[in-house]
């Protein structure tokens, strides 16, 4: 051939074989060539085309090249040489195989083929009868009248004709492929388009449920009818399988498919339990009046036999029906008066048994249908199939807990009260899956999901707690299990008797969780006896669970309470560190006294036991915060003075009056200062733990004539503290000093007529600021960095923003009153020009401490 011949042409790229030749009415060759294909397995695939030549002047040139729908491979067969045949005066060209007969339109994209089910079977000749354009297939063992519609041919549509050919070849698979008469086998064509195969599935899937005509046979006999549904429905996904085409089809497309089985299957066993409860000549049913209710707004009330037509021709909407259970088991009850007890028995076995059966079907033909988890829209777990399953669990809850002491264990044994475990089982199904199914590419997708599994996680602890309260203590357990709710179980088993551990109704099931679930289990464990205040069952279990003690505090860290493992355990220095930062967080000033007192304790423990110099940076912390307790005890046996003089017992509020009265009288003319003072007072006198700031205010504000030391102590705690804003820091250091100049009569200290130096040197040293500035050079404190703040310094007050920083949350008429109480003292100070005593008393102190 001229390929061969080619001196470009290269053996293992030029694998083409021409096989037949034949000519149309017009003159044009149609030649059936072969190639070579891509390897499925071991076997090599042998693809067959079409290609019409038009001679032009003395050369042939290719026309067009249409594929041929039929393939076979290397494996052993009868040897067979395909011909070609035109056919219809052209318009159609079939090709015979041994085993297959294939037709290809030359005026348009249609293509088909009959392939023959028995390998003994093969092909003779293929005839046109002229009467009719009817083709006639022989074989080996039948005659075959084949009738092609040539107009219907002509006017093929390549976008939906491939999917109704594919439709075609599927619903012919499930009508006729299992009769033993049938002469012919349905598959695929080779390279079958994927976007045909899954429309013509998903078409043909939802013909079965809508029972058409062309796949559905008419039957009276409803159960023999959905059966014959169900069949169809397993032949479909049975033939694609058959036909290794499922990997063609896309996730979205196999689970619709999957959907309309398991809405069918549902739909059949509902209909059974339907059908066994019309054998009792019922005088009422919720199926039934939720189906006519249902038909009714659809507008196909109308039909003789509602509930038939139901099962027929709506089994799509059986999600929709069962969402209105709840609705009609209200409207009956109402208009009937019946009771809803009498209706839940049946409402529920609706609805369990429609989505039980679904999710039975899902879980074992999954992987029929390569359905990869989650789904990625689920029917079964809608928000209001949820809401009616939660709705019929919460009436079933009442009718039970409404019934008699005494009755009720035989009402738990009896429908509607036996139903509660199921009922929950399903709600905790439709709702993990609901929130483990949202389709990425749904709007809103991270919100939903958000507020299911919020809503999921509120559900569980009341869901179980329910069963328990109601008889169904093991099923609680079991579905805590099954869903790893460790949070439930450790609740579950603390309902009775909690200490000691030992006489725990639930203290094996306990040890078993320990052992089967681990730190999954005691992290939960531990957080329930920290929120219900049992530390003493952790740590009197300590010695069999230190392991997962400790792993719990390192990823859940409580200082407050992991110290006294630590101590267990002789980790002296973590417990020191732990009651360290404890103490800095504590509120009350009791645990701050307590913590810091075993905290240095701990770590002179620890010193010891390391005999090394130690944390002298962490032991200092201790002393300090030590000492400000100390501060705080002091500032409570002085100002409790005031109230020894005052007889009868006194609020809070009136006990704050009297100590400002007696301790700080000056600030009654500080509104700012006041409010500031009371607060501060209250919380003092409440055993309440203060900040340092509000300690220094405390210090510096109330009448230092007899505790002239304590603005020292102010500079000191403001000297160590670590934790405040430098900028709040500095001004604290100011505001501290500029009430040590304001605290006493540099008028009258001034006057020196008729009196000694020494007497005046005697003045200076008995002020406030000689003491300050004594003491802080007495402890060696640096006087630098706004420790000491000169009278010119001292005139800086806070700003607006460093008061709303400190008293966070009070008002902008709070915050102004504050303002004007600092620039207050600031005038007062600036009025007093105290520069060049500063400096006079500042070198009486140098001199008098270095001496």
């Amino acid at each position: 051939m001229v390929l061969q011949d080619s001196p470009t042409a290269e053996d293992s790229k030029m694998d083409l074989e021409l096989l037949d030749l034949a000519v149309t009415e017009s003159g044009a060759f149609i030649v059936l060539v072969s190639y070579a294909g891509k390897e499925d397995s071991d076997n090599l695939r042998r693809l067959y085309a079409l290609v019409q030549l038009e001679l032009v002047g003395k050369f042939f040139t290719v026309h067009h090249v249409k594929p041929v729908p039929y393939q076979n491979t290397s494996a052993p067969t009868a040897p067979v040489v395909p011909r070609l045949q035109v056919l219809l005066s052209g318009a159609i060209v079939s090709v015979e195989f041994g085993d297959t007969v294939a037709f290809c339109s030359e005026e348009s994209e249609y293509q088909d083929r009959l392939q023959l089910k028995s390998v003994a079977d093969r092909t003779l000749g293929v005839g046109v009868h002229q009467g009719n354009n009817t083709l006639l297939i022989l074989t080996a063992s039948t005659m075959m009248q084949v009738q092609l519609s040539l107009d219907k041919i002509r006017r093929f549509n390549p976008q939906t004709g491939r999917t109704n050919l594919i439709k075609s070849i599927m619903m012919q698979a499930i009508l006729y492929g299992a009769f033993p008469e049938n002469p012919l086998q349905f598959s695929f064509p080779p390279q079958v388009d994927e976007e045909s195969l899954m429309r013509g599935a998903e078409q043909l899937s939802q013909a079965v449920l809508r029972s058409d005509s062309e796949v559905v046979r008419r039957n009276h006999d409803l159960t023999a009818q959905l059966s014959s549904r169900k069949d169809r429905l397993n032949w479909l996904i049975g033939f694609i399988n058959e036909n290794l085409v499922l990997g063609k089809m896309s996730q979205r497309s196999r689970q619709r498919l999957a959907v309309d089985a398991e809405k069918l299957f549902a739909a059949y066993q509902l209909w059974l339990q339907y059908n066994d409860l019309l054998e009792t000549s019922p005088k009422f049913s919720v199926l039934n009046d939720c189906v006519h209710a249902f038909m009714a707004e659809l507008g196909e009330a109308n039909h003789e036999d509602v509930m038939r037509a139901f099962f027929r021709t709506k089994v799509s909407d059986i999600g929709r029906l069962i969402r209105k259970v709840m609705e009609v088991i209200n409207l009956s009850s109402k208009q009937t008066e019946r009771p809803i007890a009498s209706l839940l028995p049946e409402g529920n076995r609706v609805v369990i048994t429609a989505l039980q059966s679904a999710f039975e079907y899902r879980n074992l033909n999954y992987q029929v249908y390569g359905i990869e988890f989650p789904m990625i829209s689920s029917w079964t777990s809608r928000p209001g199939t949820i809401d009616v399953v939660l709705s019929l669990f919460t009436a079933t809850t009442k009718v039970l807990e409404n019934t008699a002491a005494d009755a009720r264990p035989k009402a738990q044994r009896q429908e509607p009260g036996s139903q509660l475990p199921q009922l929950a089982n399903l709600l905790f199904k439709l709702t993990w899956r609901a929130f483990s199914s949202k389709a990425a590419d749904e709007p809103n997708v991270g919100q939903d999901k958000d507020e299911l599994e919020q809503r999921f996680a509120s559900l569980r602890p009341e869901v179980l707690e329910t069963l328990r309260r109601n008889g169904f203590q093991e099923h609680a357990f079991k579905l805590a299990e099954v869903y790893s709710d460790f949070a439930s179980l450790v609740a579950l088993c603390h309902r009775d008797t909690v200490y000691p551990p030992e006489n725990n109704p639930n203290y094996e099931r306990i040890q078993t969780y320990i052992g089967r679930y681990k730190e999954n289990f005691t992290d939960e464990l531990y957080q329930w006896y920290i929120q219900h205040g049992e530390l003493r069952i952790m740590f009197s279990q300590e010695a069999d669970q230190s392991s997962f003690i400790d792993r719990f505090f390192a990823k859940k860290p409580n200082p407050g309470i992991s110290w006294l493992h630590d101590v267990s355990k002789e980790r002296f220095g973590d417990a020191a560190s732990a009651l360290l930062e404890e103490a800095k967080r504590a509120n009350h000033l009791k645990a701050k006294h307590l913590m810091l007192s075993i905290g240095k304790l701990a770590q002179l423990a620890q010193l010891h036991e390391t005999a090394e110099a130690g944390n002298e940076t962490q032991l200092d912390a201790f002393h300090d915060g030590l000492d400000f307790v100390s501060v705080h005890d002091a500032l409570l046996t002085e100002f409790r003075t005031a109230l020894e003089s005052v007889r009868g017992r006194h609020s809070l509020e009136s006990q704050v009056d009297i100590i400002i009265k007696a301790k700080a009288p000056e600030l009654l003319e500080a509104k700012g200062f006041a409010n500031c003072f009371k607060d501060l007072l209250k919380h003092l006198l409440q055993g309440k733990a203060l900040p340092i700031e509000d300690a220094v205010d405390l210090l510096t504000l109330k009448d230092n004539s007899e505790s002239i030391a304590d603005f020292a102590t102010a500079l000191h705690l403001l000297a160590s503290a670590s934790d405040i804003p430098e900028a709040r820091r500095i001004s604290a250091f100011r505001t501290v000093w500029r009430r040590v100049y304001l605290h006493d009569d540099w008028t009258a200290i001034g006057k020196t007529a008729n009196v000694s130096d020494a007497e005046i040197k005697d003045r200076l040293r008995s002020t406030a600021l000689y003491h300050t500035l004594c003491s802080a050079l007495a402890r060696g404190e640096r006087l630098t960095n706004g420790y000491e703040a000169s009278p010119d310094v001292a005139l800086i007050v806070p700003t607006p923003a460093e008061i709303s920083s400190r008293w966070s949350g009070i008002s902008s008429d709070q915050v102004e009153a504050i303002v004007e109480d600092y620039n207050f003292e600031c005038d007062r100070l600036g009025e007093l020009e105290l520069e060049d005593i500063f400096h006079r008393v500042r070198e009486l102190a140098v001199q008098d401490t270095t001496w």
